[in-house]
């Protein structure tokens, strides 16, 4: 293919992409307030409760509900979409790895979301709203505690798809496992600095959490890219025939 038909099959997947979201987030808006007293459950139970201030706050923060839902919901379809742009990259055996990527890559997703809100978000609103301190009671915006909620939960989704490009990288060629273990050092910096810049809050607890988790996910990456390395069970052969070539020489 060209570079104008590489460019074409992109802005074909960005449509679709973008269009899956639609219906997802019709549904998103039919669930809205679910999904709203889910997401404030940390809040009631510290036995504080949520204002709008404005009069298209509410309205703005269940669109806000229904545009992260429809995200969500529609994962699976601009899952299919990406696997299916790098398809023609690959070779006709690792093809059928199609099948096994796209449902792991929207759990990981998913089970990334899952894991910050139940380990990390409900500790890091309950250590933010003590500092009030006698006296000062919070005043949590909805539109501000939304936002708040979804740039913390969304980074830990795509962070646990980390595994997964490494190993599609490892498969390809492209990284080895001597190389990933190699960078360790830089690596561990990286993952700190973007832990750092994505986390929404300046606890460095939260964030060295959210470091934690994303290095063990680094060296189990190294692990199972030493199991899908190119070349490994050709590896494992050799010995074999040699063996077998020293026999028939006798």
């Amino acid at each position: 293919m060209s570079i104008l038909d590489h460019l074409e099959a992109l802005r074909r997947v960005v449509i679709i992409s973008f269009i899956s979201i639609i219906p997802g987030a019709v549904v998103g808006w039919m669930i809205r307030e679910r999904i709203l007293a889910f997401l404030v459950l940390p809040v009631k139970k510290l036995e504080y409760d949520l204002v709008f201030i404005t009069a298209t706050e509410a309205l703005t923060a269940y669109m806000k509900i229904s545009l992260v839902a429809g995200l969500i919901i529609a994962s699976p379809v601009i899952a299919y979409q990406f696997w299916k742009f790098v398809l023609p990259a690959l070779h006709a055996h690792e093809k059928r790895y199609l099948i096994i990527f796209m449902p792991v890559s929207v759990l990981l997703f998913v089970g990334g979301i899952a894991f910050a809100y139940y380990s990390v978000f409900v500790y890091a609103v309950g250590f933010l709203l003590s500092f009030g301190g006698e006296g000062l009671s919070p005043m949590l915006s909805l539109n501000k505690y939304l936002s708040f909620t979804i740039w913390f939960l969304l980074p830990f989704g795509a962070m646990f798809e980390l595994p997964l490009v490494i190993i599609i990288l490892a498969r390809l060629g492209i990284v080895t496992p001597g190389f990933l273990a190699s960078k360790r050092k830089f690596a561990l910096l990286a993952i700190f600095v973007i832990a750092a810049v994505v986390t929404p809050t300046t606890d460095m607890i939260t964030q060295g959490i959210m470091g934690g988790a994303m290095y063990l996910l680094y060296e189990i990456s190294i692990w199972l890219a030493y199991l899908v390395r190119p070349g490994r069970k050709k590896k494992i052969a050799v010995p074999e025939t040699e063996v077998d070539n020293s026999e028939d020489s006798k």
